[in-house]
Order: C-alpha cells, then structure tokens, then sequence
C-alpha cells in the first residue's frame, strides 16, 4: 500500500530538493517527446482528462481531510468565521470543496473545471448530500471575457492544477484567476516542485519540455520553480503574501520505499 504522508509536513523552505547525482544523470538522460505528440496533447487536453474522470469517476483522488488545517494556517489573515465565497478553481470532483464544507457550513460555494466530467461527478455529490454549489466549466488557459459567476469569491483555492497547463499560457491563468476574486480576495495555489521524486520517473518521450511531462493517460504536469509559480500572479496584480516548497515523503511501508517528494505553495491577495 502506496501513502501520501499529508500530515505533518515535513517542513517547508524557500530552496528546492536537490538531485543526487544518480537522479540528475536519469533526467540528463530523458529522451524529449518528438514535436507532433507534443501538439497532440495540446490539442487533445481537455478530452484526455474527459476520459480519466470517465475512467476513474470519485475513486482517483482522495478527499483532502488536511484542506481547513492547511487554510487557516496558510492564509493567518483570513476571517474563516465570516461567510465567506469558496471557488474550487479546477476542483474536480470537488475533493477540497467537500471537506470544507463540513467544516464552514456558513460559506457559499463554487466550483469550476476544465473536464465536463469532473464537473458531472461533482454535480451528482452535491445534490446527494444536499449541498448547493455553483458550478460550470472552464478552460482556465482562455481569457475570460465575461464573470464567471454572479458574486465574485472571497477564497479561492487552486490545487495541483496549474501544473497540467501549458507553461506558456500561466499568464492568462493568472489573469483569469484576478478577475474571478473580489477585491480583498485571498488565493492559494499548491503544486509540484522541481525535482519531485516523480519528474525522475518518467519514460521514454514523456518530456514535453523543460520540466514539462506527459503521463501515460495523456494528462501533463509541470514542475515548478517557486518564482516561477509566483510571478505570473504579481504581474497579474496580485500581492505575494507567502511563497514556500514543501518538503513531504511518499511512504511505502510494505516495501520499505521512502521517497521525497516536493511542492511549491503561494498565498496571494488581489488588493
């Protein structure tokens, strides 16, 4: 059995991993994906990730039982006892919106995702348990040339979702992002770090650029480096009130695996 160690965090720091020299020789030693699979999977993101909530429906991912924890220590300057607007931006089926929701049962709810599917499976939770969210799909790599949604939101959170966007279009993301939140508005932003124990396990022709990857189900993900997760959001008008990599393990107990694993953190606010 495969664990993510969640909790605690095992420390967080404004320096990435270093590679041992046997990792910094494997991924010397990626062989590039050729130019027409890179294009491919440009031009098919939305429906390779279409096809992974098909496939895999709530089962994949895990609630994040850690969100309210992290949250308030993370953003110190919130008011969480306020009724707050909450936007799950690239929520998928909704796994940091619910747990919230048990917590802040005040706070009004949103939710938007890249897959029509994600969303769906959200939808069908929702009215299960009698939550009312406002959702819709996005693809958060297009500027937005209307509101999103009727009232703007206070908190937005965006979780391991930037990652699997093309590097070049972060600065529309960025200014997306500002113009869903409200003046005053709080974000917070978690992602995969350069030089996470999984960039080095990539194959043959999964590398779609400079720290850029294909998995085998078509899905991408980018490793970044802390500025770079930062500064499209401060060019967008945002202001940086925390910026960290976080320094967690992957554990598995039954082989005696212990590998690092490395995430960038941002909280910033739309004065």
């Amino acid at each position: 059995i495969i664990t993510v160690m969640a909790e605690p965090c095992f420390g967080s720091s404004d320096a990435a991993r270093e590679l041992t020299e046997e990792e910094a020789t494997t991924v010397a030693s990626q062989i590039p994906a050729p130019a027409h699979k890179v294009f491919r999977l440009e031009k098919e993101a939305r429906k390779n990730w279409d096809k992974f909530y098909h496939r895999n429906k709530n089962n994949f991912f895990k609630d994040r039982n850690w969100s309210h924890t992290d949250l308030k220590e993370a953003c110190s300057h919130v008011d969480f006892q306020k009724p707050l607007t909450y936007l799950e931006a690239g929520c998928g089926v909704g796994n940091m919106l619910f747990p919230l929701s048990q917590v802040y049962p005040h706070w009004k709810w949103q939710a938007f995702d890249f897959s029509a599917n994600a969303v769906r499976l959200l939808e069908e939770r929702a009215r299960e348990i009698g939550l009312e969210v406002s959702t819709t799909e996005l693809d958060l790599s297009i500027e937005l040339n209307e509101p999103l949604f009727p009232l703007k939101a206070d908190l937005a959170t965006l979780i391991f979702v930037v990652s699997a966007i093309h590097p070049e279009k972060h600065d529309i993301v960025a200014r997306n992002l500002f113009s869903i939140l409200r003046p005053g508005g709080t974000l917070l932003i978690r992602d995969y770090g350069m030089n996470d124990f999984a960039m080095i396990r990539f194959g043959r022709e999964a590398k779609l650029g400079d720290r850029f990857y294909a998995r085998q189900d078509g899905t991408r993900a980018f490793y970044f480096i802390l500025e770079e997760l930062v500064e499209p959001y401060e060019r967008a008008g945002f202001k940086c009130v925390r910026k960290e990599y976080l320094h967690r393990r992957t554990i598995n107990r039954e082989k005696g695996v212990d590998v690092p694993r490395i995430f960038v953190q941002t909280v910033l606010t739309k004065e």
